[in-house]
């Protein structure tokens, strides 16, 4: 939000303005390129329902609180959870410091020692609640999902501690934001709102060819 004074100054020179990952506080320039990070969320929240029973406790650990992302995959997640939304207990925001998450999970989980169900809502805070899962959590005891697809992720993935991760398809945004400002340029018509694509990847489906591709876009393509 404090980017949109210098947002308008760009549209006010009338210099072509697109936005790629974050939305502001104000609908501002030609087209918004991201994530639907609502739809990425209900994913999480969908596929984890699966393992909510009457006793499950749910922690979330957001990166920074406010921002359009974390709110998003937020409600998201709660609305792919559906009635069990209502065994959430905690939600804690990280600033996208692991550091921090692992601090905040550590609470958590003293607090409610009976927390069975664990997210992260971005690469930071997911890596540090599942550090803090690995040392504070009997193996297998606590489900957890998270976002993105960092190395460390993806190593936590294959050791079973994340039973499923989403991850954003940034190679595809960065190409859909430079093609449609070049159109913006050039006087064409563009979308308003461009859904750049997530995907929920679990053990069972991550050594697919298409996905494989998605976790590793600099190896993985021809």
């Amino acid at each position: 939000d404090e980017t949109v004074p210098y947002a308008e100054k760009i549209t006010e020179a009338g210099i072509t303005l697109v936005l790629m990952d974050s939305a502001m506080e104000k609908e501002m320039g030609a087209s918004m390129i991201a994530t639907d990070n609502f739809e990425a969320g209900y994913k999480m929240g969908e596929y984890m329902k699966q393992f909510v029973t009457s006793d499950t406790i749910i922690g979330i650990v957001g990166h920074v609180q406010g921002t359009s992302t974390a709110v998003q995959r937020e409600a998201g997640f709660r609305a792919g959870l559906g009635e069990a939304q209502k065994q959430i207990a905690s939600v804690v925001f990280c600033d996208s410091s692991s550091e921090k998450a692992y601090e905040l999970t550590c609470g958590m989980l003293e607090e409610y020692p009976g927390m069975n169900m664990i997210v992260g809502l971005n690469e930071y805070s997911a890596v540090g609640a599942a550090q803090a899962v690995k040392e504070y959590a009997l193996p297998g005891s606590v489900h957890m999902a998270g976002f993105d697809s960092s190395k460390k992720e993806i190593q936590l993935l294959e050791e079973g501690v994340f039973d499923a991760i989403v991850i954003q398809k940034p190679f595809n945004m960065g190409y859909l934001s430079i093609e449609t400002a070049v159109k913006a340029v050039r006087g064409e018509t563009v979308k308003r709102n461009i859904d750049s694509g997530s995907e929920l990847i679990t053990k069972e489906n991550m050594y697919t060819e298409e996905n494989q591709k998605l976790l590793f876009p600099f190896f993985g393509g021809e």
